[in-house]
């Protein structure tokens, strides 16, 4: 799980949080750990610990070390993201706490920052929320030259699932309330979750087991190939809302060519030994809305629109705007990278409220859905809940296919037998039919897999 909090210096980068399942699962990271605990346990020590606290510093302190390590490896964000909040700090364990912190953490974390093996920066709480600031720790000198010397390694850490994979989140409250952390909600358990749970733990164990590699020679980052464990969010309070599948590492992996001339992802990827393609559902959310709508959408492209035909990307943003909040009136000017993007996607001069209208003129059965300002949320469920049946069908052909929102990765060599399966459970879900696009490493190379042609194994 992700930080999404922001700083003083704007949004920052996504910082894992503290992952207590992650542990040392051999014998040279325990030695590691070892090492480090026991300088911890007599910095500054005015007694000698008692033997359940001093196994339980031991014990925490091998997951923060795996957990910097981790961190250390990937390079991915500025820290890994801990509380020293005494709200926090010593409470009942819970869903998504499983192993309550003792409110001796934040002396432990100072230890490692005096004895150099980590830094902190400490978190601000303001009342401005664009200035605050969650507290993160990363491997310091001595824990990265120790983690050298060993030749630590993400095969050195062993994940024990403690996290909670079926997440609920409440709605937010304010625009500053983006944490998805800090929105998760507790819920009492019933054969709907249970069943959840179930099955993405069957889902989770198969792709473990799964053989899944990563040609590092096309990316500028470590990638930790074991990072497969899938979550569910479910949001809005509810368990008919939202529920995307997010957690493995090929969902991270670049799939666009902004720094590369290439899909990292699909580039990188080895499944079997065999090189990968991605399987994408085209137009999904236009099609879902008919669907919602119980009508038939119309031939063509859903988003190109008369007088903007040049603008298709333009048109989608707002599109999917529109599925989240009523009325559109405004472009994203968030960043001053959007709003660059902007002046791309539309000729100068329009504005949204024409954009809005031209969509709703062109999809008129759409006006009420389009107009709930929510609808989203019920769309990212649909299509959650198909690529679920996706992936239980794939395995049950033995077939592994790495799920990317509403994209499967997959051998090449399965296209065939992925996309029919593809087709088949989008129609039994959505009641229409839809196209898969196949996505391959370069740029600009795709093809389609329309469903007519296709009918004949529907």
């Amino acid at each position: 799980m992700y930080s999404t909090a922001r700083t003083e210096t704007g949004p920052s980068e996504q910082d894992p949080w503290f992952d207590p399942g992650l542990t040392p699962g051999t014998e040279r990271l325990r030695q590691v750990a070892e090492a480090v605990a026991d300088a911890v346990e007599h910095h500054g020590a005015k007694r000698a610990l008692k033997p359940q606290e001093r196994k339980k510093l031991h014990d925490i302190l091998a997951r923060v070390i795996a957990n910097l390590v981790h961190h250390y490896l990937t390079g991915n964000g500025g820290g890994v993201v801990v509380s020293r909040s005494k709200k926090v700090l010593g409470a009942k364990p819970s869903r998504y706490r499983p192993l309550p912190l003792p409110e001796t953490f934040p002396k432990w974390l100072d230890g490692l920052e005096a004895l150099g093996f980590a830094k902190q920066r400490k978190g601000v709480y303001v009342n401005w929320p664009e200035k605050a600031r969650r507290t993160t720790v990363q491997a310091a000198a001595k824990l990265i030259r120790l983690i050298q010397e060993h030749k630590i390694t993400f095969a050195d850490i062993r994940d024990e699932g403690l996290t909670e994979i079926i997440m609920l989140s409440r709605s937010k409250l304010s625009y500053w309330d983006d944490d998805p952390h800090s929105r998760l909600t507790d819920y009492r358990d019933d054969a709907t979750t249970r069943g959840y749970r179930s099955e993405l733990q069957t889902i989770n164990e198969w792709l473990a087991r799964a053989d899944i590699q990563f040609d590092g020679s096309v990316y500028d980052k470590r990638v930790d190939v074991y990072a497969r464990r899938l979550y569910r969010r479910f949001t809005q309070g509810r368990f008919d809302s939202g529920g995307r599948l997010f957690g493995g590492f090929w969902q991270s992996l670049p799939n666009k060519p902004e720094r590369f001339p290439y899909s990292v992802r699909l580039r990188g990827l080895r499944i079997d030994g065999e090189p990968v393609i991605g399987l994408d559902y085209s137009q999904l959310n236009p099609i879902l809305c008919y669907s919602v709508a119980q009508a038939e959408p119309p031939p063509g492209d859903a988003y190109t629109l008369p007088g903007l035909e040049p603008y298709r990307d333009g048109v989608k943003r707002v599109f999917n705007a529109m599925l989240f909040r009523h009325p559109v009136a405004k472009f994203p000017k968030r960043t001053s990278k959007e709003i660059e993007e902007r002046k791309a996607l539309f000729p100068k001069g329009i504005k949204c409220g024409g954009v809005v209208a031209t969509i709703l003129y062109c999809h008129p059965k759409l006006k009420r859905v389009l107009s709930s300002g929510n609808i989203g949320h019920h769309l990212q469920f649909l299509e959650s809940q198909i690529m679920m049946r996706v992936l239980r069908r794939c395995r049950e052909r033995n077939v592994i296919a790495l799920p990317v929102f509403d994209c499967v990765v997959v051998r090449a060599s399965v296209e065939a037998t992925v996309g029919e399966i593809m087709l088949r459970e989008f129609k039994a879900v959505a009641g229409l039919n839809i196209t898969v696009k196949r996505e391959l490493p370069e740029p600009g190379e795709d093809n389609s897999l329309d469903a007519r042609a296709h009918a004949s194994g529907l």
